[in-house]
């Protein structure tokens, strides 16, 4: 067997040490038109240590495009292994962007490796029958599984129960709205209203103190506009508006929020903010790089669209660098009513702020032009 051309996208990244401890290795997923290819590269990052060869090809990492010339060997067990010889990179990983900062400059993340999400029991009654709740879960292990080779934070279902969106009982929470796209009145507050615009929306509450826990969440509620727009299951809905969005559409993109990720382009109004390689982050309207408009976190969508029901390279790029697996905090707790945050302890909760993480603004019959 001679030497093989690999060309693809990098879908998969494991680094671990040889077991004599003298090097990591690196095996990298490379998707190809033909099925996926594992490569091994000399270099990585394991265990909290990194080593590059210096003058060397290029680290291959999650996400990337990249045209690998590798030859087949074997190691002294006896094992074929695709040896990297040269590594091509022609195009780098998307700029996956966090939510935040904090008033004290920190990204939100979740304390435990669980997030418990409770679903409204009501449902929705633009989808038949109980149709909409198999989405749910098609869309919660879509993040599981997407990202579980490399990160430790899983969403767990909490079950079903009648309930309301608040953003202090600790439980997150999903809830459809058919006749209303408003928070509802409260003794001492008006019903606040969202964009018509707008197929979802997720709210996050986290703590904003600037002490050790800044930054991290302790509620997260999604809702899902049925007023605007007809919520639809394999572009079959009982909705009348004239506009389908695809539940899995919209709640994979709502999901994202969840973990602590942001939309890849500033729409109109949002805040100056940079991706996780420290670039800034883009006007949607200035951008037509489809590493940016064809990902799960682009805040915009046709009807009837489906292409953000599965994950690009930088949304599970962004997931491993919030939760990597060699930070596994090995608890899988609910943030608890009592103040201390996770349940497994931690200080008081600091003051908290409340942040609407606005999700699939403008979303039209035709996409908007840039």
């Amino acid at each position: 067997m001679g030497p093989m051309t690999v060309d693809g996208s990098v879908v998969d990244v494991q680094s671990h040490w040889t077991a004599d401890g003298g090097r990591i290795v690196t095996d990298a997923t490379i998707q190809t038109p033909d099925g996926p290819v594992v490569v091994s590269q000399l270099g990585g990052h394991a265990d909290g240590l990194g080593q590059r060869v210096f003058d060397g090809e290029p680290l291959i990492e999650l996400g990337m495009r990249v045209t690998v010339i590798a030859h087949p060997d074997y190691d002294l067990s006896s094992r074929l292994h695709n040896v990297v010889d040269s590594v091509k990179v022609t195009a780098d990983p998307a700029g996956f962007v966090r939510t935040g900062p904090t008033k004290a400059g920190n990204y939100l993340y979740w304390e435990s490796g669980c997030v418990f999400l409770t679903v409204d029991s009501d449902g929705t009654k633009e989808v038949a029958g109980d149709g909409e709740f198999p989405v749910i879960d098609q869309c919660i292990a879509t993040w599981n599984d997407g990202a579980a080779s490399c990160s430790y934070l899983q969403v767990m279902d909490a079950g079903k129960k009648s309930v309301e969106v608040n953003g202090k009982d600790y439980t997150n929470v999903l809830k459809f709205r058919d006749t209303s796209w408003c928070r509802p009145a409260t003794a001492d507050d008006p019903a606040k209203c969202y964009s018509d615009s707008s197929a979802g929306i997720t709210t996050a509450t986290y703590v904003d103190d600037g002490g050790k826990r800044d930054g991290a969440i302790v509620d997260a509620d999604i809702e899902i506009n049925g007023k605007n727009f007809s919520i639809a299951v394999g572009g079959v809905t009982l909705g009348t508006t004239g506009c389908n969005a695809e539940l899995a559409n919209t709640l994979t993109h709502e999901l994202g929020h969840l973990h602590g990720l942001e939309h890849t382009c500033l729409a109109s109004g949002d805040p100056q903010r940079v991706d996780g390689a420290g670039n800034p982050v883009p006007s949607c309207s200035a951008t037509s790089d489809p590493k940016i408009t064809e990902a799960t976190m682009y805040p915009f969508q046709d009807c009837g669209e489906t292409k953000k029901e599965t994950l690009e390279p930088d949304d599970i790029a962004g997931i491993c660098a919030i939760y990597p697996t060699a930070k596994d905090p090995h608890s899988c707790d609910p943030v608890n009513g009592g103040g201390s945050g996770c349940a497994t302890g931690g200080g008081p909760l600091g003051p908290l702020a409340l942040t609407g993480l606005v999700a699939l603004l403008g979303l039209t019959k035709t996409r908007r032009r840039r």
